[in-house]
């Protein structure tokens, strides 16, 4: 059996990760747990929930104000994602 080099354990997480293919359902997780630091306090609380499919995100409002203000800011939000990430998380968001 060969000696490898230790490895700290982040880099063993990082390739479990990756071997696993669990990045893109790690970073909805972390999407949903920061959409009140993206959209605000006060967008999120007439947020009534939260759901990512196919690369979406599907936010539902309690306010249909709200909501249409939000479609006009859909690109902003998007682009908060994709600064926070790093690389782009999802392609739309969805306001019901």
């Amino acid at each position: 059996m060969k000696k490898q080099e230790p490895q700290s354990i982040k880099e063993i997480i990082a390739q479990f990760i990756a071997a696993n293919d669990m990045g893109q359902k790690l970073d909805e997780t972390q999407l949903i747990r920061l959409w009140p630091k993206i959209a605000g306090e006060t967008v999120n609380a007439y947020t009534q929930s939260l759901q990512v499919h196919n690369r979406t995100l599907y936010v539902h409002l309690t306010s249909a104000v709200l909501r249409n203000e939000l479609m006009m800011l859909r690109n902003e939000l998007l682009r908060r994602y994709t600064e926070e990430f790093g690389h782009p998380v999802i392609d739309n968001i969805v306001f019901r």
